[in-house]
């Protein structure tokens, strides 16, 4: 359905329609598409079309967190736009998600807390930019799938995810200025540690994976946060037994020795 622009363009203004022929992305994969603009009783020059992915990042302030939607992997469609009145112009386009896109499928379900849309953005000379925003799934790499898999075979129970503002420390690559982390509820197999969260940082050849244990205080400990890092290579990741790879930094995270 087309959407109006902005009243700040005048009267009788365009209208913006964008159409997402890829259902579903993967990290890394492409999302295609047309952008529609409709010409309104004048004619109007829009300097430029744009599309860019969109996420909710949580910030954390110092006495809350607030909400923002950010705009990654942005990619420009078109220049200067003279668009007669009343007449349709199409734009077809490909947007390329980073490999460090938030996921928000896994195992056919979704995970609660993460959205990822398309946004179309029209720059309007003299107004603030209209946009018209499409949301769209985006599953796991088969990497990420074999780890969250055996993470829920160790007993572990998905819970949600979030995207959070940021840099990560010890990680080989983050080009995004946030990260997603997908909690799990705790495992009986590992009874000190309340819950764990895991963050994937991908990059071509392989992803760093970030394992953050909330561990419960004991007799004599206190309780606290405990942090893993792995690397996983997409060429060998199906010749390791990730199950037993898990377990162990997972016990030794509940024991306190690391």
């Amino acid at each position: 359905m087309f959407k109006k622009l902005l009243a700040a363009v005048g009267v009788g203004g365009a209208e913006v329609e964008t159409e997402l022929l890829t259902a579903g992305v993967q990290p890394g994969g492409v999302v295609r598409g047309v952008i529609r603009l409709r010409g309104g009783k004048v004619p109007q020059e829009i300097p430029g079309v744009l599309v860019e992915f969109v996420t909710r990042v949580e910030h954390e302030g110092k006495d809350s967190e607030v909400d923002l939607m950010r705009g990654f992997g942005r990619t420009r469609v078109a220049g200067a736009v003279n668009l007669p009145p009343e007449q349709v112009v199409e734009f077809p386009f490909e947007l390329v998600a980073p490999l460090e896109t938030p996921i928000t499928f896994y195992d056919n379900r979704h995970l609660r807390g993460t959205q990822v849309s398309v946004r179309t953005i029209l720059e309007i000379s003299g107004a603030i930019d209209a946009t018209d925003t499409d949301p769209i799934g985006v599953g796991a790499l088969p990497a990420q799938h074999t780890i969250l898999a055996a993470i829920e075979g160790l007993g572990f129970r998905l819970h949600s995810a979030d995207v959070e503002a940021g840099r990560l420390r010890g990680v080989r690559t983050q080009t995004l200025p946030f990260y997603q982390e997908i909690e799990f509820h705790g495992s009986r197999r590992y009874p000190r540690l309340k819950q764990l969260e895991v963050t994937f940082v991908a990059d071509q050849h392989g992803m760093d994976v970030i394992l953050e244990g909330d561990k419960k205080a004991g007799l004599i400990s206190s309780g606290r946060d405990l942090v893993n890092l792995l690397r996983v290579d997409y060429a060998q990741v199906d010749q390791v037994n990730w199950a037993a790879e898990l377990d162990g930094r997972l016990s030794s995270m509940g024991s306190g020795w690391l």
